[in-house]
């Protein structure tokens, strides 16, 4: 617990310092990339360990006879890296902040268009209604009744991302139009519903984060009301025990017994008991297997992003996205098989070595510090804004999962309102050909020329 003691002293002490100066000089918002940030690191380091310190155990401990339980120097170690990465991000924010203080407004920025928009997000509606009724376990009706569930396709990406169609249709209507009552309401029950799929709970906070974003946006303000953080913070409470309770909704469980795993849930998170609560000993873990693998991996775990378009009914022999995972997992620590994470600071690790861990924090915040000054410098209801929305509520996932994630949550689980802004970037680009065609056509035609030269001349 001493060691702990000072680990914890040295993350509050940084923790603190680092929110300061982004408040002061970085004149950060919700929608800053700093904000999820923070909120990552307090969860994944400090919060962790208080608990450790307050006595908690660490990840395998309950069973140390078939696992190798993580021990504290491992812990201590993921913590200090995350601790530098904390500076050197709040580093590289506040001094993009202060030195490109002078406003340059984007000139000509691409406009939303509804042309655009309403098709696709009607589209996406619908088959978001066809992928609830499909592949969604929605109250008195069987999830992919008529489906040969044996087959490949019933564990597809393609059919699995669907449900959350109609509630990104709903979402981005709610971004061009503002929250109308029917918009509401349909919101509420997708979220309901995305609430009670069990492994799904993510599309529930992404889906609420992107609202508020949303209503943010709209009244023209930095913060959320002291109210929406209050249902925010239940949200996350709720956030724990909300992948178990959808598996016994689904089972037919009663409400005492859905009462009583409440309770329990309430005891382990406030005792720094619940997986979810143990990401820094999971990095923890990552970076000592990683030390024993003895590979730099250098980027070659982004590689199976170039097969993910296809789908694994065709080719059933794809590389996973986790695969680099599966190469450091041991029998006594089986992280692959369990489904644990790196984190983006130990995917870095991973990849360059200590290296990775002061370089690669600065430049991703350098990339998104850029992106969101660019987005803000430029209306609401533009393409540029639209898409950094869309990237902006995924960070959360982007921080805790890695650099993988910037797509796969992006493009993938949100494919209906990127395809709204890869539609818009096609049309402006094929506008800009023509221009480019039509002026070039107007410079060799010598009849123009010589009316150029006559005007010239008068």
């Amino acid at each position: 617990m001493q060691d702990y003691g000072q680990s914890l002293l040295i993350d509050v002490l940084s923790v603190t310092c680092c929110f300061a100066l982004l408040l002061r000089f970085a004149a950060i918002r919700f929608s800053h990339p700093a904000t999820p940030y923070m909120i990552f690191h307090l969860h994944t380091v400090t919060v962790r360990l208080l608990g450790l310190f307050n006595g908690a155990q660490t990840i395998y401990s309950n069973s140390p006879q078939d696992f190798e339980p993580v021990m504290a120097d491992e812990i201590i170690r993921a913590a200090a890296y995350c601790d530098i990465a904390l500076w050197s991000v709040t580093i590289a924010w506040v001094l993009f902040a202060v030195l490109s203080r002078a406003e340059k407004r984007r000139p000509d920025p691409i406009p939303l268009d509804e042309r655009v928009l309403k098709p696709i997000l009607a589209v996406a509606f619908v088959m978001g209604i066809v992928g609830l009724r499909i592949a969604a376990n929605v109250p008195g009706i069987g999830a992919y009744e008529g489906i040969d569930q044996s087959s490949d396709w019933s564990s597809s990406s393609y059919l699995i991302i669907l449900p959350s169609w109609f509630g990104l249709a709903v979402l981005g209507h709610a971004y061009y139009y503002g929250f109308k009552p029917i918009t509401v309401v349909l919101l509420g029950a997708y979220l309901a519903i995305m609430s009670l799929q069990g492994g799904m709970r993510f599309r529930v906070i992404i889906g609420l984060i992107m609202a508020i974003q949303i209503w943010i946006e709209r009244s023209n303000r930095r913060w959320p009301t002291k109210l929406t953080v209050v249902g925010l913070a239940l949200a996350a409470l709720a956030f724990f025990p909300m992948k178990t309770v959808g598996f016994m909704v689904r089972e037919g469980a009663s409400r005492s017994e859905i009462s009583e795993m409440l309770s329990l849930s309430i005891t382990d998170v406030s005792e720094g008991a619940n997986t979810d609560q143990m990401f820094l000993d999971e990095m923890g873990s990552a970076l000592t297997l990683i030390d024993l693998n003895g590979k730099k991996f250098m980027g070659s775990m982004y590689l199976p992003m170039l097969t993910l378009p296809i789908p694994r009914a065709l080719w059933p022999e794809k590389p996973g996205l986790s695969g680099f995972l599966q190469e450091i997992s041991t029998s006594s620590r089986p992280m692959a098989a369990c489904g644990m994470i790196t984190t983006y600071l130990g995917e870095a690790y991973a990849n360059f070595g200590l290296f990775g861990v002061f370089v690669v924090p600065p430049i991703l915040a350098l990339f998104l510090a850029m992106f969101y000054k660019a987005a803000y410098s430029v209306p609401r209801l533009t393409v540029l804004r639209f898409a950094y929305i869309l990237v902006s509520v995924n960070l959360i996932q982007v921080y805790r999962d890695g650099l993988l994630s910037v797509l796969v949550f992006t493009l993938v689980n949100m494919m209906p309102l990127a395809v709204i802004v890869l539609v818009h970037l096609m049309i402006d680009a094929v506008k800009k050909r023509r221009h480019l065609g039509l002026a070039g056509s107007a410079e060799l035609n010598p009849l123009t020329r010589l009316a150029d030269s006559d005007r010239n001349v008068h």
